[in-house]
């Protein structure tokens, strides 16, 4: 009996431990081999982005399952706190998804900015505070060189989120000039090519039909999706647009917390016996940030369905990995401690 309930912990944390890895190895076939857009069309089937949508969902699920199980045990190492907020995170990251997955998928609206921001911004909030629980309560005593570290990746951090997401300004200025030098350009050579005055009568009726034509057109973009969007998604849809640059904002500031939090957390939790789960729980981080920029550097052009969306998905199952292995390091060391007292 003694044996066995020794043997369940480390076997079930094995156990978690080939799912994750087998759910991220299907992941990524499913991506190479199915992801790839066909020649001359411009969004990728129903089916793929169903399928991708639950293979992201599952992962997060489960990485909220196992946070949420951290909690409720009392012989974790890290702190109950510490995992309620990263369950938390997880779920809300759950819930994010259901919605970004009907809002641009099912409805066919803008997905851009949807009702599931706002659950991604508890979740990226949740993460955050049970981040800086784990790694406030620990005496970090860095060196030099492990604290240029971390201002180095976090500088990077910043830096790359605010280019992918601004641009650079100097690009900005440089091009932004040249439409109006175009339009001076045109303006100085409109006179002589506006002498005949029959022929401007004449193109003035074609464009009338192309707004008349257009108008339908806009209409199918709202209602574009496996089934019409409802009237109350389609009002809220409009009305958060104009937030999308706020929106936009929480997503720079928030990576880049994470990002230098993850740096600290791998730096601070180096070695040491209880180091594994923080370091693949920071590795997760950087696979969300990588996920995100992405996002931000596809920007109008963003076909849902990309390979990088795997990072989405490679996040979650981190995040289970470190959960799963701070329970099983947490059962052991309480239970040898007890077997030496």
């Amino acid at each position: 009996m003694t044996q066995s309930s020794k043997a369940s912990p480390t076997n079930s944390a094995q156990s978690t431990l080939m799912l994750c890895l087998g759910w991220g190895i299907v992941s990524i076939l499913f991506f190479l081999l199915f992801g790839a857009l066909a020649p001359g069309e411009d969004s990728r089937p129903d089916w793929f982005l169903i399928s991708i949508s639950f293979l992201e969902i599952f992962a997060f699920l489960l990485a909220a399952l196992l946070c949420f199980r951290n909690s409720g045990s009392s012989q974790i190492i890290s702190g109950r706190t510490v995992w309620l907020w990263l369950g938390i995170g997880m779920l809300a990251y759950v819930t994010g998804n259901i919605f970004f997955f009907l809002w641009g998928t099912v409805w066919g609206l803008d997905p851009s900015v949807s009702l599931g921001d706002g659950f991604y911004f508890i979740s990226y909030v949740a993460m955050v505070v049970g981040m800086l629980l784990a790694a406030l309560p620990r005496r970090i005593d860095l060196t030099v060189s492990q604290w240029s570290m971390i201002f180095a990746i976090g500088a990077v951090g910043v830096v790359l989120a605010c280019v992918l997401n601004y641009g650079l300004p100097f690009a900005t200025a440089q091009l932004s000039p040249q439409p109006a030098m175009a339009s001076e350009i045109q303006l100085t050579q409109a006179p002589p090519e506006s002498e005949p005055v029959v022929e401007p009568v004449e193109e003035a009726a074609e464009p009338v039909e192309e707004v008349v034509e257009s108008e339908p057109n806009e209409v199918d973009e709202i209602v574009a999706g496996m089934v019409p969007a409802p009237g109350w998604a389609q009002s809220l849809d409009a009305t958060l647009e104009q937030f999308a640059d706020p929106v936009a904002l929480m997503y720079v500031v928030a990576d880049c917390f994470l990002v230098v939090i993850a740096a600290t957390l791998l730096v601070a939790f180096w070695g040491g016996r209880f180091s594994q789960s923080w370091r693949l729980i920071a590795i997760a981080t950087f696979c969300l940030y990588i996920a995100d920029m992405a996002f931000a550097a596809a920007g109008d052009n963003y076909i849902e369905g990309a390979w990088w969306e795997t990072f989405w998905t490679l996040s979650a199952l981190f995040f289970a990995a470190g959960a799963a292995i701070e329970y099983d390091v947490s059962k052991r060391s309480r239970r040898g401690s007890r077997r030496r007292a």
